[in-house]
């Protein structure tokens, strides 16, 4: 009889302290963009900040639930973080507060600050006829996937199939050790544009853009690269246009 009631009054303890600090955080090792109210039942703003803070979190966030997402602005992506999109996830830029250049970019790019460990795999952009240069964080840099002062940067299974006249679908400056795997872009501008950095992978891509379908220029006009210098050590294997 003492020791069940000894064990009632820890039970009991036990349940206070748990409520008293909130649910036990999560052991699945990942973060899905979903709890955060990212939907493709929801509206563009709402998404834009929905993965916003999906994406603050860090780590590896995953969207999962096929079905075409809007979003409204550009979401920015810090150090130490993969974004997973899965198969049939579709992000397709919409105009609901004014039209914007990058559905992702790091944060580092507008302070020149280098952020570094970034993956993003599965994303698939609908440009859906937005398609413009806004040089909001560096003049130069309009790729509709855009990174500015990176390192060790991988980009997986990349598609964007429509892209317009003025942007190009990828467009990483200033960087080290950088991977693009897998890719399908088809549209009028680069599909994957490089200005100034180091160490560099490009395989397995399909192209049908009637500009540069890969262009290594680290020396560009002013428009195409926000800084100028030098493009060494990199590899180009099974890519097509």
């Amino acid at each position: 009889m003492k020791s069940t009631l000894l064990f009632c009054l820890a039970l009991c303890t036990w349940i206070t302290l748990w409520a008293q600090a909130g649910p036990l955080p999560s052991t699945s090792g990942f973060t899905n963009a979903a709890s955060f109210g990212f939907s493709p039942n929801a509206t563009g703003l709402e998404n834009m900040q929905a993965l916003q803070k999906a994406v603050d979190q860090g780590g590896t966030i995953q969207v999962s639930t096929p079905g075409t997402y809007k979003l409204a602005g550009t979401v920015y992506i810090g150090s130490n973080t993969s974004l997973q999109f899965g198969n049939g996830v579709f992000i397709q830029k919409v105009n609901e507060r004014g039209d914007f250049s990058h559905v992702l970019i790091n944060k580092g790019a507008k302070t020149k600050t280098f952020d570094q460990n970034i993956t993003v795999e599965g994303l698939h952009i609908i440009v859906n006829g937005m398609d413009v240069r806004k040089f909001v964080e560096a003049y130069g840099l309009h790729g509709q996937l855009a990174f500015f002062y990176v390192k060790d940067l991988k980009i997986e299974r990349f598609r964007c199939l429509d892209l317009g006249k003025a942007q190009y679908g990828i467009h990483v400056c200033t960087f080290e050790d950088l991977i693009i795997d897998d890719v399908i872009i088809k549209g009028q501008k680069d599909g994957v544009h490089l200005g100034r950095g180091k160490r560099f992978t490009i395989r397995n891509g399909v192209f049908q853009t009637f500009d540069d379908a890969i262009a290594l220029n680290a020396h560009d006009y002013a428009t195409g690269n926000p800084e100028l210098g030098w493009i060494e050590n990199g590899v180009i294997e099974n890519c097509h246009d």
